[in-house]
């Protein structure tokens, strides 16, 4: 829609250098007749500050200069120039405040107003010329529209503000023409912030939003009516916003296509009237609703990393490239193509949401949940052709089921399309899950998780990890006591004092019950005395040890260890027999982090206590030529007190008392060789047989019961090196490596050192 003024008979004062000149003449939207200076004719006429207040009718390729003017109304036409650099221009009543008619003016630092428009960029009626305005920091404020723009016209907003100041204003109108506004515009009115409209025959209107704001004060922030083809660019954190809650809403058989990219946007987008919206989101957000009325069309594609939380209802068609929708309700769209797209049913708080799908290809991701004891849960149908790869990324649950059943996840109609768990398997409290499908009655297939296919959950694994660890933390601990009194055993003159860093590896496999592999690491110091000059000695044992335990799917625990306790021992002097007796009371803070099978993590921790003791009888048999043999056997026990904890997902944990019992038979052999100094270097190496006894470690987890099993024999291989220094300090290292039925132990490692007084 061109915008036409009424004729006017001015008198006409013109030349290369024209002077002021006041004639009288009609102007736009107005029957009053107001003076006027008119430049035509091709001639310039620069005003400032001292220039009176006038109106101006710039034409016939004329210039107007203006710098910190204040004047009326200007008119500028056929093929004329505005400049402006500072300027306050308030328009008589009815007329626009600045008027380009297939014209270009350049706009900077002006304050305009106007009680109908307040900047008009024209084309004449029926003409395919349009006028280019730049205005930058400036304010144009209107009591219809801060701002119209028609066929064939661009208007490029720089940091300036644009308003309709009046009841059902506009602050801008793009009638056919092209806007760009950036640099921190701010664009509002009142009916809407942003009216698109027709002006045939242009068949496209176009706004750019760079880094600016719209909003509409008692409507939506962008309107697009009358059968106009609009695109919209919303850019590099623009807003849009409108009272009614719509940011966009498109009506009266028309077509809009958006862009929103670097921003994010909230709000609604309401398609009415068989009009059509097309919205594309690259790198961009957004959050409310598309609404889309019977008989209209909307399409929404996300890419790039784009987010969108609402609803999507009766939208014919969603394309999700490396992007994320995440659903308020329940939907029902005409296709939905995925690359690597993700679908979030989203938390409903206790309700469960499905979505209908016409038709479904690509690749993807559903994250979806469920509850087993209700067969209730979120549900994707799709109701025709369905064919691609698409994982189901399932919630998982501290919480056991009450009753176990099939819980239905996808229905498809036909279509190759194939769908399986990410992660693997789904955990729901005690136990995890697999995806089975089946053929229904109608053709078609269903996906379902499928209790039949049970097995312990990575959070009740690492319950019985946790459990079943104190054990061979605490065997590892006296690892280093039993180095200690072999020293005892085969120099009296050693009592004293003592400190043995140590390391330990186990690799327990999944007979055991549960499959861990812990590295452990600690420290040992004691103290010790021959009781006068007979066969008894005496000790007292102290230390520290972190254990870290890791299980597979990405689980860990951490435990804390702090022992003390004496040990005695006798050694025949003659015969070389001897007993050694340890007892050893421990305290462990225990703490897990549970990888569950959908991605979160679940955090428990609890602290419980233990006593294990030792025995060892044995001979020291002296050789020729310094060799050593020294057959054992040794007897070890153990008890672990009980606990229960609870994760922070809802997980209930609760041991029993853990006990074992283990006897080893072994023999040792070695031979000191004497070097200068008083220097001996000792040598040896041990095998041994070993026979774990208990076999009933119970641990329940949410009221069911699980067994962990050590039990079974096993075989120790190790040797290592001593040197005792005339200076009565002995240094020490050991390296040893197990194997039972359902462990290994890859390493143990020890170094000593100790002081004899």
């Amino acid at each position: 829609m061109a915008i036409d003024k009424p004729a006017s008979r001015p008198t006409v004062i013109s030349g290369s250098n024209a002077r002021l000149a006041l004639v009288p003449a009609f102007f736009f939207m107005s029957s009053t007749v107001f003076a006027a200076v008119i430049v035509d004719n091709g001639s310039t006429l620069d005003i400032d500050s001292t220039a009176a207040p006038d109106s101006y009718s710039v034409k016939n390729n004329s210039t107007l200069n203006m710098t910190d003017a204040t004047t009326r109304n200007v008119s500028v036409q056929t093929g004329s120039t505005l400049n402006i650099n500072g300027a306050t221009v308030t328009g008589n009543p009815g007329q626009a405040g600045i008027s380009i008619n297939t014209s270009r003016a350049t706009i900077d630092r002006a304050t305009v107003s106007s009680d109908t428009i307040a900047l008009l960029v024209n084309r004449t009626v029926g003409g395919r010329t349009g006028s280019t305005v730049t205005a930058a920091n400036s304010v144009f404020s209107g009591g219809f529209a801060g701002a119209v723009v028609t066929g064939f016209s661009t208007l490029e907003l720089i940091n300036s503000e644009v308003t309709g100041t009046g009841a059902g204003s506009f602050g801008l109108i793009v009638a056919g023409g092209s806007v760009t506004a950036s640099g921190n515009t701010r664009i509002s009115g009142e009916a809407a912030g942003v009216r698109f409209e027709t002006d045939p025959p242009v068949g496209t209107a176009s706004l750019v939003l760079d880094g600016s704001s719209v909003v509409g004060r008692d409507g939506p922030a962008i309107q697009v009516d009358d059968g106009v083809d609009a695109r919209i660019d919303v850019l590099n954190g623009s807003t849009l916003a409108g009272s009614n809650g719509n940011l966009l809403e498109v009506l009266g058989a028309s077509t809009a296509a958006m862009r929103v990219a670097g921003s994010a946007l909230q709000g609604n987008v309401q398609v009415t009237d068989s009009s059509t919206a097309n919205l594309t989101f690259d790198r961009g957000q957004m959050t409310g609703d598309v609404v889309v009325e019977d008989g209209s069309t909307a399409n929404v594609t996300l890419q790039n990393g784009s987010q969108f939380t609402g609803r999507l209802d009766n939208v014919t068609g969603v394309t999700l490239s490396q992007s994320n929708w995440t659903m308020t309700g329940n939907d029902t769209i005409g296709s939905l193509s995925m690359d690597g797209g993700r679908v979030d049913f989203g938390d409903a708080g206790g309700a469960y949401r499905q979505l209908n799908v016409g038709t479904l290809d690509g690749t993807g991701t559903f994250a979806m949940k469920g509850d087993f004891s209700t067969g209730a849960g979120d549900f994707l149908n799709v109701t025709g052709a369905a064919n691609g790869q698409f994982g189901l990324e399932v919630a998982a649950s501290g919480t056991d089921a009450v009753a176990t059943q099939p819980l239905a996840l996808v229905r498809t109609a036909s279509g190759d399309a194939q769908f399986s768990l990410v992660g693997g398997r789904v955990d729901l409290g005690t136990w995890s899950y697999d995806l089975a499908s089946a053929t229904d009655g109608s053709g078609g297939t269903e996906w379902f998780l499928d209790p039949a296919t049970k097995t312990v959950s990575s959070g009740a694994q690492t319950v019985m990890a946790l459990f079943r660890t104190a054990t061979t933390i605490s065997y590892g601990e006296l690892k280093s006591l039993e180095n200690r009194m072999g020293d005892l055993q085969s120099d009296g003159k050693l009592h004293g004092v003592w400190v043995r860093p140590y390391g330990n590896k186990y690799n327990v496999g999944e007979g055991a019950g549960v499959a861990y592999q812990q590295r452990q690491q600690g420290v040992s110091m004691g103290a010790d005395t021959r009781l006068g000059d007979g066969p008894w000695s005496v000790g007292v044992l102290a230390g520290y040890s972190q254990s870290d335990i890791d299980l597979k799917g990405g689980s860990s625990a951490t435990v804390d260890s702090f022992y003390a306790g004496p040990y005695v021992g006798w050694q025949a002097p003659d015969t070389g027999y001897y007993f050694d007796g340890a007892l050893k009371f421990n305290h462990f803070r225990n703490d897990s982090k549970v990888r569950l099978s959908d991605g979160t993590r679940a955090k428990g921790d609890y602290s419980n206590s233990a006593v294990s003791a030792l025995v060892e009888v044995g001979r020291n048999v002296r050789l020729a030529d310094d060799w050593r043999v020294k057959p054992s056997a040794q007897l070890s026990a153990g008890v672990i007190e009980g606990a229960s904890y609870d994760l922070d997902n809802g997980m209930d944990a609760d041991g029993d008392r853990t006990r074992s019992l283990r006897a080893k038979l072994g023999v040792a052999a070695g031979r000191d060789f004497k070097l200068g100094g008083g220097t001996v270097v000792q040598p040896y190496g041990r095998v041994a047989m070993v026979h774990e006894f208990a076999n009933n470690d119970n641990v329940h987890v949410n009221g069911n019961e699980l067994n962990s099993d050590l039990s079974g024999s096993g075989v120790e291989v190790g040797g290592g090196v001593a040197f005792s220094l005339r200076s009565n300090v002995r240094l020490s290292a050991d390296l040893d490596y197990g194997k039972g039925k359902n462990y290994e132990q890859p390493w143990s490692m020890r170094l000593g050192v100790s002081y004899g007084f």
